[in-house]
Parts: structure tokens; C-alpha cells; sequence
């Protein structure tokens, strides 16, 4: 695999600074494609005034669960607020498609590819590349804003969707930032127009989250509904069959459909669980096998041959961790957050897998879901899923 890198800026003559910054990334170029990742760019660490600036234009929509993070996404925007001697901000990217079934077994539920491959896939390889530099005796720190860096790296535009659209991979790609005080040689920004007039992102996306072109509302967005304990029962119809994640307007946008899906990419989720969990075995489990089966294997993915993974084996500790994710991990950008705010919580799978079944017309089901009527968490849910399904029958 040959990594595909932003062409660099730079003249034909070079003094013995500009050399040693090319030199340095030639290193870190070729490092990058021995742990197979596919895309890497560098950068400034100048402020995103552009994304800023959108921030304070759409406050309304960082309400509620997104308030907290407001703070915190202005200072990914500003790298040099988060490391003062940073020199260089280093995207890379992780292409993530994957062959998927064709048709996928009845009665199950799905996972964005997102949330199975990509997410795993990029927090290891950016693992090692900050490894790779403080080896080197770098400062090396993930965090900074990814979208408009990957567009001022040179690795793509960002399209109608909010998402980067990169010309060979689209938007099958997970970005990670690493801020750095080495000083490398930048890539010119990317300038080309990938939309054009094409609105079909707009036009497929079932909560109309994407209300206008590149403007997105996060709190109507899937991922987000998925996640949130306060979801409007008018949008579970709009929710489809997926459990976290969502793909819907990545699989509408043509730019995706002409990309080489890879083989054996890693997964966050047991194989007997894959990208299309079973419903009825999502409604099942119980919190004992869910905790060591299911959050115990992705958080053994996180940190694999650590003493910190054999420690999560400890049901008393795993919860201990599980807390602190939640509590002071959030907004750190560090875990994905439809982790941070999913994770160790089963009824979240269990209420996407009852709307799911609904939404699926999966009425062998209705018996196991009538048993969660009267739950104080999922008896609402269970409930109107209960009479969805009932209508499916008549």
C-alpha cells in the first residue's frame, strides 16, 4: 500500500532548515504507511477562523448535551491554546469501507462502519504515530480540530454533508490531528470544489439534520438520537436499524461509490456480534456478559496487552473506568463520543434494538419486547414498539 500524501509546498532550491523539516517528514511519511494508514497531510497550527466563526454563527444547535463542549471545540480550534511551542499539526486519515452483506440476516440491527472499523482503526494508528515522534524526543498530543485540517493539509474538501470528502477514499475516512513542536514541512491547503450542484446528502437524510448545504444541526443527526436518553418518539420512525452510528448519507453521496472496499479490517465488536448484531440477542443479554462480552472486548481493543486491560476484566473496576470515561472523558475528543455517551449503558443498545425491530417490521420479536413495558427506562419505547408492531400484524 502506497499512502496517498498532500503534494508539498516548497522550491527547488532549499536551505539546510527546509531540508531537515523534509527530511522529517519523509520519516514520518514512511512510518505512516508501514502502520497502514492511508492518508497524511501537515500543516500550521494557525486558528480555524472559519470554523470559529460557525460556531458563534449556530450556538442554538450546541444546546443541551453539546453546551459543555462549546469551550472546547474553540480551543481544538486554536492549537496553539492547547500546546503553546506547537510547530506543526500532522492529519492523517484511516479509509474505513469495508465489504458489507449484501443482504443482512433478518431480525438484526446495524452498526455504522464508523463506529466498527474506523474509529479502532484510527485511535490505534494515531497511538503509534505519537509514539513515533517521542521517540524522536517530540511533544506529540491528539486533539485539534480534524475537518478543516484535513482541508488546510490538503487531503480533501468538506462537503454538503459536513464531512471531508477526500478525490480517492470520498468520505470513507476517520481523521485524527496530532499537534506537535516539530517543526515539518507543510502541504498546500485543498482548493477543489468535490459537491458541485449534487444536494442527494440533503435530500437522504431521514431527520433532516443536513437542513441546507455544509450546514448541519448535530442534534438531529442519527448518531446523535441514538446516543441520547431524551430522543423525541416522533424521530425513533427516522431512526432506521441502527444501533450506534449511521451511514445513510455517506452511502447516498456518488463520490462513495467507486472506492475498492478493503479485507480484514479490524472491529471494534466481537465477531459473533459484527457490523449486524442480532436483535433478539441484543434484547437478551444481560448486564453481567453485556459489560464482559461486549465493553470489556472494545475496551480491550482500546489498550490491548496493557495491565490496565487485564485489570477491566474486574467487573468492580471496569465500572470504576466506565465512570470515568463518562464523566471525564467528555469533550476530551480523546474517545469517540458516540462511545463516551454509549458506553457501559446496555439499555442504550436495547432501546435502539426495540426501535430498530419496529422500524424493521420484526414482529417475531414483539413478545420479548413486551416484557420491557413496564422498565422505567425502556417502557415507553417498549411500549410504542409493542403497538408498531401490532399495526405490522393488522
Amino acid at each position: 500500500m502506497t499512502i496517498a500524501c498532500a503534494h508539498s509546498k516548497g522550491n527547488n532550491i532549499m536551505n539546510d532548515k527546509q531540508r531537515d523539516q523534509a527530511s522529517l517528514k519523509d520519516e514520518i511519511v514512511r512510518y505512516a504507511d508501514e502502520i497502514g494508514l492511508d492518508l497524511i497531510g501537515i500543516t500550521t497550527t494557525s486558528p480555524f477562523e472559519r470554523y470559529l466563526s460557525e460556531l458563534d454563527s449556530r450556538e442554538e444547535h450546541y444546546t443541551k448535551r453539546y453546551a459543555y463542549r462549546l469551550e472546547t471545540w474553540r480551543k481544538m480550534a486554536t492549537p496553539k491554546s492547547l500546546m503553546p511551542e506547537a510547530e506543526s499539526l500532522i492529519v492523517i486519515g484511516f479509509h474505513y469501507l469495508t465489504k458489507e452483506q449484501s443482504e443482512p440476516p433478518v431480525g438484526s440491527g446495524r452498526f455504522a462502519r464508523i463506529v466498527s472499523y474506523g474509529h479502532l482503526g484510527i485511535l490505534v494508528r494515531t497511538q503509534k504515530m505519537q509514539s513515533f515522534l517521542q521517540a524522536r524526543g517530540f511533544k506529540a498530543e491528539m486533539g485539534a480540530h480534524r475537518k478543516e485540517a484535513a482541508v488546510r493539509a490538503g487531503l480533501g474538501a468538506i462537503g454538503k454533508n459536513g464531512l471531508v470528502i477526500n478525490p480517492k477514499y470520498g468520505s470513507w475516512v476517520a481523521y485524527q490531528t496530532i499537534i506537535t513542536n516539530a517543526k515539518i514541512e507543510t502541504d498546500a491547503p485543498f482548493t477543489e470544489d468535490l459537491c458541485g450542484d449534487c444536494e442527494i446528502c440533503l435530500k437522504s437524510c431521514p431527520t433532516n439534520a443536513l437542513y441546507e448545504p455544509y450546514k448541519v444541526n448535530p442534534q438531529r443527526c442519527v448518531p446523535y438520537l441514538l446516543t441520547d436518553k431524551n430522543t423525541d418518539p416522533e424521530l425513533w420512525p427516522k431512526m432506521g436499524d441502527y444501533i450506534l452510528g449511521c451511514d445513510i448519507c455517506l452511502n447516498a453521496c456518488p463520490r462513495n461509490h467507486t472506492h475498492n472496499p478493503k479485507e480484514n479490517v479490524d472491529s471494534f465488536f466481537p465477531f459473533d456480534i459484527g457490523i449486524h448484531p442480532s436483535l433478539e440477542m441484543l434484547l437478551k443479554l444481560d448486564e453481567k456478559t453485556f459489560q464482559r462480552d461486549l465493553i470489556g472486548y472494545i475496551q480491550n481493543k482500546i489498550m490491548p496487552n496493557s495491565k490496565l486491560a487485564a485489570l477491566m476484566r474486574i467487573p468492580l473496576f471496569r465500572k470504576a473506568i466506565i465512570l470515568f470515561t463518562k464523566t471525564f472523558m467528555k469533550g476530551k475528543e480523546k474517545v469517540p463520543e458516540t462511545f463516551v455517551h454509549a458506553s457501559g449503558s446496555l439499555n442504550t443498545y436495547k432501546r435502539n434494538a426495540m426501535i430498530a425491530a419496529a422500524n424493521l417490521r420484526q414482529t417475531q420479536l414483539k413478545e420479548l419486547i413486551a416484557e420491557y413495558a413496564n422498565d422505567p427506562e425502556l417502557g415507553e419505547c417498549a411500549r410504542w414498539s409493542v403497538s408498531e408492531l401490532e399495526k405490522s400484524n393488522g
